[in-house]
């Protein structure tokens, strides 16, 4: 069992793979290919499968429970329900959950974010029955008995002091950009909240998330009609349950600990997920730099790169292109010595703000977008989270051809009207560290 906090933004779709095998008469064959096929339930439940021909099967159940899904009386459920995951069941103890999973080989993983919470359960094909039967148990009929959550809470501590302060400024960007409500709840259990989460609250927040309307079942290496056939027998409620909260608001939060390292995380409303703006945003955030490509590369040729370079101070900077199912954040992060972060920060924003593209940056652009598309889906567990994350929010499935040609619809007119339609918009920023030198967002 583990937590996966943060993913990546960039556009990502599954790319098919083939297992090749040798025969005994030395003649080589292929195993047959298959596509993604996608099943819409009347209950509002999507199922996705992807025949793969892998030895081990991989199966997650999300539901749309993340952190902007929370209210005032429950702030940091989520973070509480992801950690949760593997403890006493209706059904089952932890102990035979633990035993159940050992026993198969299999690997259970919980994840949550803004939008969503996935539990997924990694196995050999040959013990599909007794693991998924733990699996439902683990996603839809938790307990949270008491004093299991006491003991839970050391867990919580612990990566609540693991974070570093590149997580806390994005969370600090987001508080900003989208206020106390929505998308600006943050994905870790506020302090006020620490301790006070209790069973009932918790059951209450799985009672109105997880449900049948906002579910996706998805596998890797598994028959797709036996797996409508689980999705359907799973015990969830009905109806909408909790509506989304929030819109984009701008303004900035700031935390100031006096630390020699700055991180500082300006952004403006980006593209949901499927606007028109989004993949020349994804093509604009390749074209300004997103760090290195390589192991141990810098990507000093990268606009950003340059822009820190010229500043003569001491940090990096990469782009930001967070997308949501109805909004999203475009912008860039700064990591720098607190005694020069003023002098990048100024020659960064100047640099995204005065973005002038040409039609050989979009070309490179381009490449890099599809190259990133299609190596975001080269491990089983990434190729799952994205299959289920298309169909939880957007209730289909989109293949990697799809992908490409709306990359390659890019135009560098496209990639500057988008961008200058975000930075010329409200702005909001996120700062943690020394902040004497950091200039406020409206100085900007």
């Amino acid at each position: 069992m583990a937590s996966k906090l943060a993913k990546p933004s960039l556009l990502k779709n599954v790319v098919n793979r083939g297992y090749a095998a040798q025969a005994a008469t030395q003649q080589s064959y292929t195993l047959p290919s298959h596509d993604v096929k996608v099943t819409s339930l009347p209950s509002g439940t999507v199922v996705a499968s992807l025949e793969n021909n892998a030895p081990v099967s991989r199966v997650a159940v999300l539901f749309k429970a993340g952190s902007r899904y929370e209210t005032a009386p429950n702030k940091g459920a989520a973070h509480v329900l992801r950690t949760s995951v593997g403890l006493c069941t209706k059904n089952a103890s932890a102990f035979a959950i633990t035993r159940t999973i050992q026993q198969a080989g299999g690997s259970l993983l919980a994840e949550s974010g803004r939008e969503h919470a996935m539990y997924s359960l990694d196995m050999t094909r040959n013990s599909l029955d007794s693991c998924l039967e733990v699996l439902a148990n683990v996603a839809t009929q938790p307990s949270f008995k008491p004093w299991e959550m006491s003991d839970n809470l050391k867990r919580i501590k612990v990566e609540l002091g693991m974070r570093d302060p590149s997580t806390l400024a994005l969370e600090l960007l987001h508080g900003a950009a989208y206020r106390n409500s929505g998308l600006g709840n943050s994905i870790f259990v506020p302090d006020h909240k620490f301790g006070k989460l209790t069973q009932d609250l918790m059951t209450d927040f799985v009672a109105s998330t997880h449900l049948a309307s906002r579910m996706a079942v998805v596998g890797l290496g598994v028959d797709h009609d036996g797996l409508v056939s689980y999705a359907k027998s799973l015990n969830v409620g009905s109806g909408d349950g909790v509506p989304t909260t929030g819109s984009y608001g701008s303004g900035e939060l700031r935390q100031e600990t006096g630390a020699a390292v700055t991180c500082v995380a300006v952004a403006g409303v980006g593209a949901s997920i499927g606007s028109s703006d989004a993949a020349s945003l994804a093509v604009a955030q390749q074209i300004l730099g997103i760090g290195p490509n390589t192991k141990y590369g810098s990507n000093a040729s990268s606009i950003l790169a340059k822009a820190v370079a010229s500043s003569g101070g001491l940090g990096s900077a990469s782009a930001i292109n967070i997308n949501y199912s109805d909004s999203g954040l475009f912008g860039y992060f700064i990591m720098a010595d607190s005694a020069s972060v003023d002098k990048i920060i100024d020659a960064v924003h100047s640099a995204v703000k005065g973005l002038k593209v040409t039609e050989s940056d979009v070309a490179r652009g381009k490449k890099m977008a599809k190259a990133a598309i299609h190596m975001a889906t080269e491990s089983g567990a990434d190729h799952l989270e994205d299959m289920g994350m298309q169909a939880l929010l957007t209730g289909t499935y989109a293949n990697p051809s799809a992908a490409a040609a709306a990359i390659d619809a890019v135009t560098a007119s496209s990639v500057q009207s988008a961008v200058s339609k975000v930075m010329g918009g409200k702005l909001s920023m996120g700062a943690i560290g020394s902040l004497s030198s950091v200039p406020y967002v409206d100085q900007l």
